[in-house]
């Protein structure tokens, strides 16, 4: 019975379909819409260790972490959806403009009334519109309280509609990039893995190579900074002392290598530069100004030849001074 009364139906709006000038316009205007298709629905997951940060934990914090890392992709799910939604303002503008009454004489043909007909299309129209759907996004986000074993103790979840998701969005895009990252990642930080860094490292600073026996508190950084996406994982731990982990601040590893490699350059040649003004009693930009010094830190010649070439002292500074300089620079 069931499969006559489908089939019925189905021959029904096909004749409707056949003669009905709305909903050939409707096909038009569907066909003029390219969409991106995305899913409906995002299952976001999350396990914590204590009751209290399982208590205090928010879809909002969880959302904002995956937003920070791009987890599943989840920043272009939103983008797309946000243009999606754009678009579909433009799409129901023009689907209301559907008002074209069918001439009588089509609608004789399909064997209805004109009200029969009315009531069959506006039935077809509405299951043709392409649904909300195509932007109308949410997350599931679940939140398990595990143990160490990873065993399920309690569960919680939230469903987070479009117009949250977007607010989330934005409000990340217009602040501290990596800011739930950063909470999430030195919750992570344990003395069992503190210990395991500074016994790969020798119990020695990575950048002075001082130790404890120099009189330093040694100290664990994350070479790519968790301000700026870096994770709690031993390939970017390493030990620092507390003097070089204050100069690196949020540095990624290279730059602050780098920077501080010059910093030492400047400070031996301004050493340089002091003693050798004293010893010939000459005013220090005798020896060579501090534009100079900036040159010969960008460059750092390795020879005296290249020195000359560089033009950034004079012949008779190369001459009188050239020879120690090389000698401080190539022992950096």
């Amino acid at each position: 019975m069931g499969i006559i009364h489908n089939m019925l139906f189905y021959k029904r709006d096909a004749i409707v379909k056949q003669y009905s000038e709305n909903y050939k316009r409707l096909l038009d205007i569907n066909n003029k819409y390219n969409f991106e298709n995305i899913s409906n629905k995002m299952i976001i997951e999350e396990n914590e260790f204590s009751l209290k940060s399982f208590n205090d934990i928010l879809a909002k914090q969880i959302i904002t972490y995956h937003i920070e890392n791009n987890l599943n992709n989840i920043r272009n799910w939103i983008e797309t959806a946000e243009k999606n939604q754009e678009l579909y303002n433009d799409y129901i503008n023009e689907i209301n403009t559907l008002n074209y009454q069918t001439p009588i004489d089509l609608i004789n043909k399909t064997g209805y009334d004109s009200k029969k007909f009315y009531s069959i299309e506006k039935s077809i129209i509405k299951n043709s519109i392409i649904k909300e759907d195509i932007y109308n996004i949410k997350a599931h986000v679940f939140v398990y309280l595990v143990n160490r074993n990873y065993d399920i103790k309690n569960r919680k979840d939230r469903v987070v509609y479009y117009d949250e998701l977007l607010s989330i969005y934005d409000e990340w895009k217009n602040s501290k990039k990596y800011y739930e990252t950063t909470k999430k990642e030195r919750k992570l930080m344990n003395n069992t893995l503190r210990d395991q860094v500074l016994k790969r490292d020798g119990y020695r600073c990575k950048v002075c190579g001082k130790t404890p026996d120099d009189g330093v508190r040694l100290e664990i950084d994350h070479i790519i900074p968790v301000s700026k996406g870096g994770q709690t994982t031993m390939s970017n731990l390493q030990t620092l002392c507390s003097s070089c982990n204050y100069k690196k601040c949020a540095q990624d590893n290279q730059t602050f290598i780098l920077n501080e490699s010059r910093n030492q350059l400047k400070n031996k040649l301004l050493s340089f530069r002091k003693k050798r003004s004293k010893e010939m009693n000459i005013p220090a930009y005798y020896v060579f100004t501090n534009d100079e010094l900036e040159k010969l830190l960008n460059l750092s010649p390795k020879t005296i030849e290249e020195l000359k070439e560089t033009k950034i002292l004079s012949n008779i500074k190369v001459k009188t001074h050239g020879k120690e300089i090389i000698e401080i620079i190539n022992k950096q």
